[in-house]
């Protein structure tokens, strides 16, 4: 080997220069701190030097022996050939609506729930959507889901329940198609005990005033139902628009339930109104 020249020496001291240093990790220590030292070159063609400090932490994580045991089961069916990490089950983070349609009028046994304890409920909202099920989140007038109901064939709006001539008319029909005016004291099979009947039903009714307009047999029927047997609710409709005239009746079974009604009722917050309960005014004969 010749002697090495001048030219040589230069372009070896620039490659040492152009290497980075390697990086450097210190500790942890007693504390558990970490320092890590690393070297970047930046656009300008300088070093950087960064230091890094982390505190170093031991997590123990307890796991219960039975699911320890079942990882180590033998796999079956389409888990076969399949490893750990695939097919797990996660809890997904996005807000997921679950829609749920219902017939309007839909009572009894079909109903999902009965009707809770007002008087537990206190100021609870009692809002529910006719249309699409659910509570104290929209009016039914409002509901985004109408056309969507209305494509699947459910009655939005209700009907209006049916009067005292509407119950005075026979279900068969006579040659001309018109149904026939049955008296009180024949209908449903009475005999001679029409005007009795009337007056227990008049004993146990009760007015209820400062309805809201969207206000149908359904609403009145979950939130009276908890007191105790209904035997009918009528709802004062407007003829020309549908809407509820703000009133309606409920003839209560027994009496003590009315009185119970009453009593936690009167001057209930309704959707967005104070109702006002009161006995109903007996109704006079017609001459």
């Amino acid at each position: 080997m010749g002697p090495m020249r001048w030219g040589d020496a230069a372009d070896e001291d620039e490659g040492i220069e152009g290497v980075l240093p390697p990086m450097q990790v210190m500790g942890p220590d007693e504390k558990g701190v970490k320092i890590i030292i690393e070297w970047r070159k930046k656009e300008d063609g300088s070093k950087v030097k960064v230091t890094t400090t982390v505190r170093v932490k031991k997590q123990v994580k307890r796991l219960n022996p039975a699911v320890i045991r079942r990882r180590s089961l033998k796999k079956f069916g389409d888990a076969v050939g399949q490893n750990s990490s695939e097919n797990l089950t996660v809890v997904s983070t996005e807000e997921i609506f679950l829609e749920r349609f219902r017939p309007v009028g839909q009572q009894g046994a079909k109903q999902e729930e009965k009707g809770a304890d007002l008087a537990s409920l206190g100021n609870a909202s009692l809002i529910v959507c006719r249309t699409c099920g659910k509570k104290g989140d929209h009016w039914t007038s409002k509901c985004p889901f109408k056309e969507l109901a209305a494509n699947r064939g459910f009655n939005i709006g209700g009907e209006k329940p049916p009067g005292d001539d509407d119950m005075g008319m026979s279900s068969s029909s006579g040659p001309g198609g018109k149904a026939s005016y049955v008296p009180p004291s024949m209908r449903m099979g009475s005999k001679g005990d029409g005007e009795s009947m009337r007056k227990g039903r008049d004993d146990n009714s009760i007015r209820v005033t400062n309805l809201s307009e969207d206000t149908r047999e359904q609403d009145l029927q979950e939130l009276f139902r908890p007191f105790g047997s209904i035997s009918r609710i009528y709802v004062a409709f407007d003829r020309d628009t549908g809407l509820s005239r703000g009133f309606a009746f409920i003839n209560f079974v027994n009496r003590e339930d009315a009185v119970r009604a009453i009593n936690k009722l009167d001057g209930y917050g309704y959707d967005n109104l104070i109702l006002r309960v009161e006995w109903a005014t007996p109704r006079t004969d017609r001459a």
